[in-house]
This record gives structure tokens, sequence and C-alpha cells, in this order.
């Protein structure tokens, strides 16, 4: 018997499977659960690091273990979703923000054309709404106590000062400034919130600064989302 293959019996028995090949690939089944939701966002990089670690290992004593193989699989597994999931959240952020400006100019026009009653059917929750526009101004004319709401919520800034300088402004001018937030709250709501300036013909260098927080929220058949203008206030 040769002394190569009297060294090489007396490694083999003794080679065995990395802890990391293992780990890695049971990781990587569970990876596609941070295409579901950001929270399990944490798994795959658990599964990066744990295949790094594993490939270095093993690596480096390859007469005592192996499956760098396996490793190598189970981490780019992991990394290819992580990179998924964060492009996914990345893409849902840009959707919701830009959704939100699209809500707010369009609530913008309604002040603009003296349409009260619509633009404060944005501003109260989805249950409460009155979904026939056709009837809506006279929803309003027939319900003292939701008629008097609206006038008291438009005679808050700054909601009084654009319908004061509505004839100065105009809803396409509208300029976002900041996208402030953007939070998941679970049962099917979710919280934008974003600032603008609003620039005036008159004064020329003039605009109003406001701050509006929505909620995006699913109606009670949960068949289709609804936005709530939930707060508005002015910026200095």
């Amino acid at each position: 018997m040769s002394p190569s293959h009297s060294i090489d019996s007396q490694k083999n028995p003794y080679q065995s499977f990395h802890w990391s090949a293992i780990a890695t690939s049971g990781i990587a089944l569970t990876t596609p659960l941070c295409l579901v939701t950001p929270a399990f966002a944490f798994i795959p990089v658990l599964g990066i690091v744990v295949g790094v670690f594993g490939y270095l290992t093993i690596s480096n004593k390859p007469e005592i273990y192996h499956g760098i193989k396996l490793t190598v699989i189970g981490a780019m597994t992991s990394l290819l979703l992580l990179v998924w999931s964060i492009t996914g959240i990345i893409n849902t952020s840009d959707y919701y923000y830009d959704v939100a400006f699209d809500n707010t100019i369009k609530w913008l026009t309604y002040l603009k054309e003296d349409e009260l009653p619509a633009a404060h059917q944005v501003m109260i929750s989805v249950e409460h709404r009155q979904f026939e526009a056709q009837i809506l101004n006279q929803y309003y004319d027939n319900n003292k106590g939701i008629y008097e709401d609206m006038l008291s919520q438009f005679a808050k800034p700054p909601m009084n000062l654009l319908l004061a300088k509505k004839d100065k402004w105009k809803p396409q001018d509208l300029i976002l400034v900041e996208n402030e937030e953007l939070l998941d709250l679970k049962k099917n709501k979710i919280r934008v919130v974003q600032q603008y300036h609003l620039p005036l013909s008159d004064p020329p260098d003039g605009v109003i600064a406001f701050r509006i927080q929505y909620f995006r929220v699913y109606d009670s058949a949960g068949r289709a989302s609804q936005w709530q203008l939930e707060y508005i206030s002015a910026v200095q």
C-alpha cells in the first residue's frame, strides 16, 4: 500500500459536513418569508453571515470538513432573495408616496373648484363616507351635523388659508418637499406622511407650507383600498 493511500484512508473517516452547510441550507429554505414582510429581512442576512463563516472555515480545513458547495448555494440563495426583498420594499414605498402625492393634488382640486363636500369626504373614515357622488351635496344639505363638521374642519389652518387664497394657487403646482414617513400599522392600514409647498401667484415668492398624514385602509369588505386624509397641519 502506498503512503499516500494510507494517509487518505486515515483522513476520510474524520471528514464531515460542517454545521454551517446544513444551517445555511435550512435558512435558505425559510428566506422567502422576507418577500412576505420586511420583518423577516433578518433571515437572509443570517443566512449570508453563516454562509460566509462556513465557506471560510471549510476552505481553511478541507481535510476535516466538506459541504462548501452546499454552503455557497445556501448563501447565494439568501443574498438573491434579500436583494429581491429590498427592491420590492423600495418600489412599494415609491408607489405609496406617489399615490399620496396624487391624492393631495386631487384634494386640492376639490378645494379649488369649491367641491367642499367631496374634499371633506376624503378626510373622514371610510365607513362614514357617502359614495353616491350625484347626491353628495344634497346629503350635506340634509345632514346638519356633518355639514357643520365640514365647516369646522375647513375653518382650521391651513385649510382656511388654502380656501382664502384659492385664486392664487394651482393644484398642479404642488411641490413635494419631503417624504417624511411610511409606516405599516398592520390591520390593513399604512400611514404616509408628506410635506408640501404650494406656490402662490401673489406674492410671487409666497408659498403655503403644510404637512399631510394619510392612512391607506381597506374597506369593510376588504375588496379595495381607500385613502383617508387623517391629519393636515401648517408648516412654518
